[in-house]
């Protein structure tokens, strides 16, 4: 193992060569992209960008692993006093996630990656399901105190999560939904409306 002398500059290094792997893999693809380009991109040399990883597939992990969802950082210590807020702070949180040009990168790299890479897709559902999981057990079960299996939760907080995904995708990929749906504050505030109710009064 080799020993990095200050672990500060290894880590600001690590995560600038990490920031310029996402946008080339996100313009080109993964395969299309070589170690030297991202090399060349980085202004290092490809002994450098080896000593940091040992291949293209290991940056494409630490990339999705360096992923930072919003409903991550919430617990059960700081949730809101109804559902329904719940619901909203959380779509409120991933649309100002998503407003960040590096995570708009990564949706790239999932979209193209999962549909040709059998190892990235399963590591990527693996995350799904422990994101869908944590949603359930952490954020919707205390609101509900045993009115639904963790089943019920966990199907409506990926219908959540894929609604506001696809909403996301559609205004920052293919075309503005305004006109149709209303503006960002009008369409989380519906749609926190909706899941709120639909597990209450179910």
């Amino acid at each position: 193992m080799v020993k990095v002398l200050n672990e500060q500059k290894h880590q600001t290094q690590r995560m600038c060569l990490l920031s310029h792997a996402r946008r080339l893999f996100a313009a080109q693809g993964v395969k299309e992209t070589s170690m030297s380009q991202m090399a060349t991109a980085c202004k290092v040399t490809k002994a450098t960008l080896y000593h940091y990883f040992r291949s293209k597939e290991e940056i494409l992990k630490e990339i999705l692993a360096n992923r930072s969802l919003e409903i991550q950082t919430m617990s059960r210590s700081n949730l809101p006093k109804n559902l329904e807020e719940c619901f909203y702070q959380i779509g409120k949180g991933h649309l100002a996630h998503m407003e960040q040009p590096e995570n708009l990168e990564l949706m790239k790299i999932l979209l193209s990656e999962t549909m040709k890479n059998a190892e990235m897709k399963k590591y990527y559902m693996s995350f799904v399901a422990e994101t869908i999981t944590r949603g359930a057990r952490e954020i919707l079960a205390p609101y509900l105190k045993g009115r639904k299996t963790e089943k019920e939760l966990k199907l409506v907080f990926f219908q959540f999560m894929a609604s506001l995904i696809h909403y996301n995708w559609n205004n920052k990929m293919v075309g503005n939904l305004s006109d149709l749906l209303g503006d960002d504050e009008t369409f989380v505030r519906r749609l926190a409306k909706t899941y709120a109710g639909a597990l209450l009064n179910s």
